[in-house]
């Protein structure tokens, strides 16, 4: 093990590290116990309404109606088999997602850097670290540049550790801990410790205690489960002590245990569960991994999208198109690339010049591309890099080789303020230079160059920008005495210019954001001209735009005048991105931000949606957010907004279907008893009703599509409750209805022409039948004809329904009496009549 705290150590080979995962096992906590197969079943069977149905059950048993009994016990088996269904795809639904939660980081294997799922890490492996990723097991620093560590995870400690290399004796200032994470710098890791035995697993245990905070409308549900249930318990003793009084203790016990089944709405419950997990599943489909539930909730109330433009509005693929050396723009794409010499002496570069259209051969140009790639990182992450370097080997830069051969002395990070990075190297000889990247306006103005030949590199710079052009300043100085980074007096080198093209779909996907009444705002570090140019390109209404500067002179008022006025924000440092945040919450919008580094984590935790970046994104900023793009792509925001819209459409039409559903049901049950007569349902009538609700609504409505029209419409009222007050109106008179037209037949063949089988018959089938028609007209027909589910349970029921009514077993079982095709013709003709009347009156889809 001495030898792994050597600087020369490297890391391990395959074969090593197959036989320390053995020895040592994944890099996991050990996994909770799944639920058996009995444990779920009796979760299911434990259920409140599974138990009032079995207490039904031994109540008939007690009064000695064998059948009745027989056919409960023997009607629970598919309603427990619908939940088991139900649970066991949501497992699944949860078990993908949890496979989307993988970390990974880069590991020297064999000697090559490699990017491995953090699971298979083990004693021994090197790690490589940098801003922004998330320490995967606890190790000992072999090499730092400037690492800091947040470990306020472990400690509580805001301010971030230093940590250096160890030299020989491992001290705190060597140790790094899982879980904790690198706020700058970089360095190279051993790992000792991983899965439980790190700091972080021995912490697994307290942290499973820890209960997740429910969302506001769940504790809205919940509260009205409670309310709904503690009225329907209260109505069902009461029925329970008349029916006892008038005809004794056993059938008051079983009009009470009938009541209590039929009016308490257990679904609520249900529905909203597996409405935001299947939501969550879907999601991670369209490449959008939601973090925190509640992002579900609000997705569709988004007024406002934040959005980065590299890499989410762009490809994020820079491709190398021109450089200003020398005075001259010369085209190097990979069309005018003629020609490059086959020795590796220094040799010139066939570019095309645009003045005159000659050829010019010269070595300066590879020299150029030399300390561009010195003025940037050596393991190339950024697209800028990766681009360079590839070009560098193109014509005959090989970029290993270069860094190999000099000694990086001083090793700088980007500075958002500065907005320049600059490294130190020593050369053989030994000479010392600094090199420097960055905004070309400030490599420039802090250049050594004369007025006029700043202010024709100034004029190229922003010509190029204003195509639309990537662009960065290269430039170098010879070493500082006093070892500080030089901040001026630069030898300017020239300009980079790469191109990014808009990503496929964004053009559509604003446009389409537009129409629903969503601002889009672009939040760029490149200069205006990049950022106009693009927004030109992809379509988005440019209200004005502004620079990140301004920002910092503006006061609280001026600065919400100036997000409500502009819609383009380029050179703005990541930490302004919170101000942009705080300024839209201000005026009561609900923000989604984009972010993708340590220092956008402020703004995605304090947006309403905080939206990380899955490939390019660090592990601060997936921590920061609630929703993390698989794919890096804007469009796939839009997606999740739009399914966010469908997801809530859905479960409010679930939620407001029930409580139709359920108000006929109450009136049935109390208003006959009113009149001196028994319980109009029975425990079969019942079962019945939850065989076929419970899966339109769970199963059904879930996968409904999106309403036509529905993304042209503005976004809703954060504040807006899930049932609003015009809703609530169309329920109740759409219950009333149902409820009337089942219980006219009832009053008038059970009441007047005392036939009490017949009208309860009667009213039966126009209570189903009703309830199946509003499940087509609250509907669009576009989303009930491709909704297969949805389609096969209604007409299913309608089956099942008649064959009741006229086969003699079924109808015997249901305690019906035989209806003639004529009474099954009127019964379905006033049910559609009144039904197709109510839902033009109310002209609402619920």
């Amino acid at each position: 093990m001495l030898a792994w705290f050597q600087p020369s150590y490297h890391g391990l080979s395959s074969a090593e590290a197959q036989l320390y995962l053995k020895k040592h096992g994944p890099n996991a906590r050990p996994v909770s116990k799944k639920t058996t197969m009995p444990q779920r079943l009796w979760g299911i069977f434990s259920e409140p309404m599974m138990l009032l149905l079995i207490a039904t059950g031994v109540v008939y048993l007690f009064l000695g109606n064998i059948v009745d009994t027989i056919v409960i016990f023997i009607s629970i088996i598919p309603i427990g088999i619908i939940e088991f269904i139900q649970q066991t795809r949501t497992d699944k639904a949860i078990a993908l997602l949890d496979e989307l939660l993988v970390e990974k980081c880069k590991v020297y294997r064999d000697g090559l850097l490699v990017t491995l799922e953090s699971r298979w890490l083990v004693p021994g492996d090197v790690v490589f670290v940098a801003a922004g990723d998330k320490l995967p097991a606890d190790g000992i620093v072999l090499e730092s540049t400037g690492l800091q560590i947040d470990e306020s995870i472990l400690t509580g400690e805001s301010v971030p550790a230093v940590r250096s290399r160890t030299s020989g004796t491992i001290t705190d200032e060597n140790k790094v801990f899982q879980g904790t994470l690198v706020v700058q710098g970089e360095g190279n890791i051993v790992i000792v410790a991983t899965g439980a035995n790190t700091a972080y697993g021995k912490l697994g245990s307290l942290l499973e205690k820890i209960e997740t905070q429910k969302t506001p409308l769940q504790r809205k549900i919940e509260q009205l489960v409670r309310t709904v249930a503690l009225g329907a318990v209260s109505i069902a003793v009461l029925i329970g002590i008349i029916l006892t009084i008038r005809h004794g203790i056993l059938p008051g016990l079983l009009g009470a245990l009938t009541v209590a089944i039929s009016i308490i709405p257990e679904e609520f419950p249900v529905v909203f569960s597996v409405f935001l997990i299947m939501g969550v599943w879907r999601l991670a489909k369209e490449k959008a991994l939601v973090r925190e539930m509640v992002m579900v909730e609000t997705l569709g109330a988004a007024t406002v999208i934040c959005s980065d433009k590299t890499g989410t509005l762009t490809e994020g693929k820079m491709s190398l198109q021109k450089i200003y050396f020398d005075g001259q723009l010369h085209d190097v794409s990979s069309s005018s690339l003629t020609s490059i010499a086959a020795d590796q002496a220094p040799l010139g570069l066939s570019v095309s010049v645009p003045k005159g259209g000659e050829q010019k051969k010269d070595g300066a140009i590879k020299q150029f591309i030399h300390d561009a790639l010195l003025a940037l990182e050596q393991i190339a992450v950024d697209p800028i890099e990766t681009e360079l370097q590839r070009f560098g080997k193109a014509i005959g830069v090989d970029p290993e080789a270069l860094f190999k051969s000099y000694t990086l002395r001083k090793d700088g990070y980007f500075d958002a303020a500065t907005k320049m990075v600059h490294h130190t190297w020593e050369q053989p000889g030994p000479h010392c230079y600094q090199y420097t990247a960055g905004a070309p306006e400030l490599v420039i103005e802090h250049s050594t160059l004369k007025a006029a030949d700043k202010a024709s590199a100034l004029q190229q710079y922003q010509t190029l920008a204003h195509a639309g052009y990537r662009v960065i300043g290269v430039a170098k100085t010879p070493c500082s005495d006093i070892g500080l980074f030089a901040t001026k007096g630069f030898e300017f080198r020239g300009l980079l210019a790469m191109s990014d093209p808009p990503r496929a779909g964004v053009r559509e996907a604003i446009a389409l954001c537009q129409q629903a009444g969503i601002r889009i705002m672009m939040i760029t570090g490149d200069n205006v001209f990049t950022a106009r140019a693009i927004a030109k390109h992809i379509g988005l209404v440019v209200d004005g735009v502004i620079e990140g500067s301004k920002l910092e002179q503006a006061t609280t008022k001026e600065l919400e005048r100036l997000v409500k006025e502009h819609t383009i924000f380029a050179r703005v440092r990541p930490e302004q991105k919170y101000l942009i945040v705080e300024a839209l919450q201000a005026q009561g919008e609900v923000v989604a931000m984009t972010g993708d580094g340590v220092n956008d984590a402020p703004a995605l935790k304090k947006a309403t949606i905080g939206i990380a970046m899955g490939q390019k994104g660090t592990a601060v900023a997936r921590a920061a957010a609630g929703i993390v793009l698989l794919d890096d792509n804007f469009a796939t925001i839009v997606n999740a907004i739009r399914e966010g819209r469908r997801i809530y459409d859905n479960m409010r039409r679930a939620f407001c279907y029930l409580l139709t559903f359920h108000i006929p049901i109450i009136g049935l049950a109390l208003v006959p008893i009113a009149f001196g007569h028994g319980l109009f349902f029975l425990p079969i009538h019942i079962i019945f009703l939850e065989l076929f609700c419970d899966p339109a609504v769970v199963l059904g409505f879930e996968r409904d599509k999106l309403r036509r029209g529905a993304m042209h419409e503005p976004p809703r009222q954060p504040t807006e409750s899930l049932i609003p007050r015009e809703l609530l109106r169309d329920i109740i008179i759409r219950g009333m209805a149902m409820f009337l037209v089942a219980f006219g037949f009832y009053m008038y063949y059970g009441f007047y022409q005392k036939q009490l089988a017949l009208g309860r018959t009667l009213a039966f089938v126009a209570l189903v039948f009703s309830e199946l028609l509003l499940i087509v007209l609250t509907h669009e027909w576009h989303q009930v004809k491709s909704n297969r589910v949805l389609l096969t349970i209604v007409v299913g029921t309608l089956g099942v329904l008649v064959a009741i009514v006229v086969h003699p077993f079924l109808r015997e079982l249901f305690h019906f009496t035989n209806l003639s095709w004529l009474q099954l013709g009127v019964v379905f003709s006033a049910a559609t009549l009144t039904m197709v009347v109510v839902h033009n009156i109310s002209k609402r889809k619920i």
